[in-house]
């Protein structure tokens, strides 16, 4: 950290004109722009804008910036206006005053902000996106676990939140596993227009001041420096310039996770619910004291918490959705509000989903003896006895059992019209 301030007038202005009690810009996104700048160092040098001595100062400073010996300098808050020209310049400015270089001329030369911002923001997101993917995984296997575990636990179906047929508890958890695993792909197929940014494009997209070498020697210099080897300009650099649809298309995809990862919690709130005065077929460890009040209560805080990631996420959602229909022309203008909503949804859904893993799905208990009471309860087995017995022989089995309370297996059994190990055979699936 440094003791002085490194950052320049234009920093400065930002902090009168933005001065909200609001989270700073992103760490992932300021330093995604210090990649930029780093690559750019190089490429500027190659095609002649710049010493090689004022491209090795400021390479050497974005290397230490990215060390996070300059995090304090860093100071734009999230949301802000002019595209994200205050962080643009906050980076240009410190790099600039550290390295003994113009913050314009040397450090910002060939590009603008933007073309940076937005190929930033996507560098970010690729980087983001590992640990969401592995934590995304990790979630999937400790679900499939549970499928696995309890494969042969026979429970109640239910439609419209009604008694439907018989099915497993392995079946229902290896049913989640796979949702998420569709949702998995969408989020792979959305990243394929992460790799493909518009540095180089200057301020609209047509390549003003910037030469073709710079833009084929940027590129080069930022696949190194990223370590991400797709990284290719756009064909219509204007395009990525102008319109915010690419990160409108990974938000909708991430959201459509948070969306399935909701559904889900919310199956576990209601299976889980009682434990003794409802349905109680499973049940969580207590993490925590569930209420002030009611002595040994014990709430679902992990699905409750999986409810709330997702009205976080659908939320920022639209608000990204929003400000990129807020574009003008030939500039995506709203950039901030999209680069605060999508960096939080990535880092805020993958923690989420950790935790989910960690201390819901490993934490859920079993009540194999529960999920079997209220199947042979219920008249779930109708169904499978139909193909054997005839719909209206087994319509008539169903009133008599609901009109004596009994269950479908003692009307059956007591009527003669299978045994007892037929009946089995029947109803096992």
């Amino acid at each position: 950290m440094s003791n002085r301030i490194l950052y320049g007038k234009h920093t400065k202005s930002s902090l009168l004109c933005f001065p909200f009690d609001y989270p700073l810009t992103h760490r992932e996104f300021y330093y995604a722009i210090v990649m930029v700048k780093k690559a750019s160092a190089y490429a500027n040098y190659k095609s002649g804008k710049i010493t090689k001595e004022q491209s090795e100062k400021i390479v050497f400073v974005c290397d230490e910036i990215l060390k996070g010996k300059y995090d304090d300098q860093m100071v734009v808050s999230g949301i802000h206006g002019g595209a994200g020209t205050s962080v643009n310049m906050n980076v240009n400015e410190v790099i600039a005053n550290l390295s003994g270089t113009h913050p314009n001329d040397h450090v910002n030369a060939s590009q603008s902000t933007n073309d940076v911002n937005p190929s930033a923001l996507k560098i970010a997101l690729i980087k983001l996106s590992k640990e969401l993917l592995d934590n995304l995984d990790y979630l999937i296997k400790e679900i499939e676990k549970k499928a696995e575990q309890n494969k042969d636990v026979k429970k109640l179906a239910r439609t419209h939140m009604q008694d439907a047929v018989p099915t497993t508890l392995g079946a229902e958890f290896q049913s989640y596993a796979d949702i998420l695993k569709r949702d998995k792909r969408r989020i792979e197929e959305a990243m394929i227009y992460l790799y493909d940014l518009n540095l180089g494009g200057s301020a609209v997209g047509n390549s003003i001041n910037v030469s073709k070498l710079f833009i084929s020697e940027v590129f080069i210099s930022l696949r190194k420096i990223t370590g991400i080897d797709k990284l290719k300009p756009l064909s219509n650099l204007m395009s990525g310039t102008s319109s915010a649809s690419d990160f409108c298309y990974i938000s909708a995809a991430v959201t459509v996770l948070c969306n399935s990862l909701s559904k889900i919690a919310s199956d576990f709130r209601f299976l889980s619910s009682g434990p003794l005065g409802s349905i109680g077929e499973i049940s969580f460890e207590e993490l925590q004291q569930g209420s002030s009040i009611m002595p040994g209560k014990v709430n679902p805080v992990m699905a409750e918490l999986m409810n709330q990631i997702y009205y976080l996420t659908v939320g920022k959602n639209m608000s990204i959705h929003e400000a990129s229909q807020g574009a003008q022309l030939e500039l995506g203008v709203m950039l901030p509000v999209i680069v605060d909503s999508l960096i939080t949804m990535f880092k805020t859904v993958s923690t989420a989903m950790k935790v989910f893993a960690d201390l819901g799905i490993k934490k859920i208990i079993v009540n194999k003896e529960r999920c079997l009471e209220l199947l042979e309860r219920s008249m779930a087995y109708s169904t499978l006895l139909t193909p054997k017995l005839g719909y209206d022989t087994v319509s008539e089995v169903v009133k008599e059992a609901i009109a004596s309370k009994k269950t479908l297996r003692q009307v059956v059994l007591e009527k003669k019209l299978l045994t007892e190990d037929e009946f089995d055979k029947l109803t096992t699936l």
